[in-house]
């Protein structure tokens, strides 16, 4: 995502829409509610639990929008963190909560291998 400042106010790649809604993180199989801040095309804001060490990859399910995304972690801090997407997929089963999420993430891969970050 490229960030572009311009008279000391940040311009994104994309615009960043509102969305203040229930989301599921899924990390190595595991689903944990988080809440979704903001998000836009290339990625999102996220409130959820700090990682010491940032996994590799991460999954964000989206359930009002019926989406899962396969995300990188950019940014963590004061209990947020922001999430770069890598790759994006509807989904049509029920979720049915956070377990659920862990198995709609299975259903709509197999997913690619992200890049490995310098």
């Amino acid at each position: 995502m490229t960030q572009i400042e311009v008279q000391g106010m940040e311009k994104r790649a994309y615009r960043r829409y509102p969305a203040s809604r229930k989301a599921y993180l899924v990390v190595g199989g595991e689903p944990l509610r988080c809440r979704l801040i903001d998000i836009a095309k290339g990625g999102a804001r996220i409130a959820a639990p700090e990682f010491a060490a940032p996994p590799e990859v991460l999954h964000l399910v989206d359930p009002a929008r019926r989406m899962v995304h396969l995300t990188r972690m950019v940014w963590q801090g004061d209990g947020q963190m922001g999430l770069q997407f890598i790759d994006s997929r509807a989904f049509t089963e029920p979720l049915g909560g956070a377990e659920g999420a862990g198995r709609v993430v299975e259903m709509v891969g197999p997913w690619p291998k992200p890049a490995a970050s310098n």
